[in-house]
């Protein structure tokens, strides 16, 4: 699976640690904008730094053009944020996989902007993730095996106005054919019990944020 580690311009969380080793050898690193504070703090190449570059440093930008990254430049008055576009991009190059890191911690304009593209890719058959240290955030459209996270904390929100046809197998709290509807709570606070366990749904969409 072709994999994408994107840098955006929240904050990081967490030790230089969690991140270096969560990166695999073959993953392509990008940055939207002041994304490439994090890449420069723990001493990486990025293939490719895409914004209207009014959150990068004048430091950090320099170095990276000194050292020949690629710089993909848009106006500031846009109709699409930095994290957006890069999305867009990366799935036009043909990426299947993407994990965001400091999405969570900035403003909660952003926080909830970068939660609603989840959703819009999610449709385009881009498989997006949200980490952080302490989270993990994905979007479940028809079905999702999780592997290897017993006893982990995990929850389920509705995007849509209702999900239904909801089957939850490996977890403390097993559901066939359930229904959560948004504004209601019943998917928030379970665990997975199993090595694998599996969500699928019929109709909607779940947002998944796993404790770790």
């Amino acid at each position: 699976m072709k994999r994408a580690i994107v840098f955006i311009n929240g904050k990081m969380k967490g030790k230089k640690e969690f991140y270096l080793k969560y990166i695999q050898k073959e993953d392509k690193v990008f940055c939207a904008d002041g994304g490439a504070k994090h890449t420069y703090n723990l001493g990486l190449m990025p293939e490719l730094i895409l914004g209207d570059f009014d959150s990068i440093s004048k430091e950090v930008l320099s170095y990276y053009q000194n050292k020949g990254v690629e710089l993909k430049k848009y106006p500031s008055e846009k109709d699409k944020t930095d994290t957006q576009l890069l999305l867009e991009l990366l799935s036009k190059r043909g990426f299947q996989k993407v994990i965001i890191f400091a999405g969570l911690g900035g403003g909660l304009d952003h926080i909830l902007g970068n939660l609603y593209l989840l959703e819009k890719f999610s449709e385009l058959d881009l498989d997006i993730s949200l980490v952080t240290p302490s989270e993990i955030i994905e979007v479940i459209t028809e079905q999702k095996v999780i592997k290897d996270q017993q006893n982990k904390r995990v929850s389920f929100s509705p995007l849509t106005s209702k999900a239904t046809g909801i089957d939850l197998t490996g977890f403390k709290y097993q559901l066939k054919n359930g229904v959560m509807v948004r504004g209601n709570t019943l998917g928030l606070g379970n665990f997975i019990v199993e090595k694998e366990a599996t969500v699928k749904l019929k109709t909607g969409k779940l947002l998944m944020i796993i404790r770790t």
